[in-house]
């Protein structure tokens, strides 16, 4: 365990599953009681039996997060590397049908590194206009919620369920880690927007990021990279779960 995650500082939590053979499903898939579930549920019911509530976060959430507070920035019609650009319709396209094409302004180094450097006055000037208590945050969030649609699609934050998720991070994260999950993401998008972990567990007290992983699940390289960027420079609470066939975790203690 040691061996495999020395160069990160993180806590490791070992759970144990009865996992069960399904040829119908590709994931891990393990019983809890008279139930069958993924590892992530497994995990999310582990923490909730401890008095947590558990969120599944992932990548598309903190897109919808950063495309509406982002947007009024992105979109700024005065910046003069804007560009239209159109993307197939995100809701046509999972529903398999041909859809319209969705249009946005974009700056054409958006999502690199050259990018927040070009804009890193503006970037600091708009990050001062998302300021206040989760309540203003809240509806800061709903009024940009709209124009920012196009852009959501765009970055694939546009699902409904997303957008619900994003705003109970507003509720549970403290302002300053949301301004600098921001700031990380704009000064080089593309390369920070994968890699996010499954699981915002938290109470009233505390929180913590988790990613969760089956018996044979390795980090892969975006995850990798996001523990590495955690540990330099978010520093986000955050655990490994990892859930052991029980009959492993028996064999070991022997």
């Amino acid at each position: 365990m040691k061996q495999r995650f020395e160069k990160y500082d993180f806590d490791v939590l070992l759970l144990e599953g009865s996992y069960v053979s399904d040829p119908n499903v590709r994931r891990a898939v393990i019983e809890d009681g008279n139930d069958r579930c993924g590892v992530e549920e497994y995990a999310s019911r582990y923490f909730r039996r401890q008095g947590y509530s558990a969120l599944r976060v992932e990548n598309e959430p903190i897109a919808a997060l950063f495309g509406v507070f982002m947007s009024p920035l992105i979109q700024d019609a005065s910046d003069p590397h804007g560009r239209m650009f159109g993307v197939g319709d995100r809701f046509a396209f999972e529903a398999g049908t041909q859809g319209k094409i969705i249009w946005t302004r974009l700056p054409d180094d958006f999502g690199k590194p050259v990018y927040g450097v070009r804009r890193a006055a503006a970037i600091k000037d708009h990050l001062r206009t998302v300021t206040g208590e989760p309540d203003q945050l809240r509806r800061l969030f709903d009024l940009w919620l709209g124009p920012s649609e196009d852009l959501r699609q765009y970055l694939w934050g546009h699902r409904s369920e997303q957008i619900e998720v994003a705003r109970q991070l507003i509720d549970i994260l403290p302002f300053g880690s949301i301004l600098e999950m921001l700031q990380y993401l704009v000064e080089d998008y593309w390369a920070r927007r994968s890699g996010w972990p499954d699981l915002l567990i938290f109470n009233e007290k505390e929180f913590f990021f988790a990613e969760i992983k089956s018996e044979r699940d390795k980090l892969g390289k975006n995850q990798q990279r996001w523990l590495r960027d955690n540990q330099e420079r978010l520093q986000f609470p955050f655990k490994l779960v990892e859930v052991r066939r029980m009959e492993l975790q028996a064999e070991a203690g022997t």
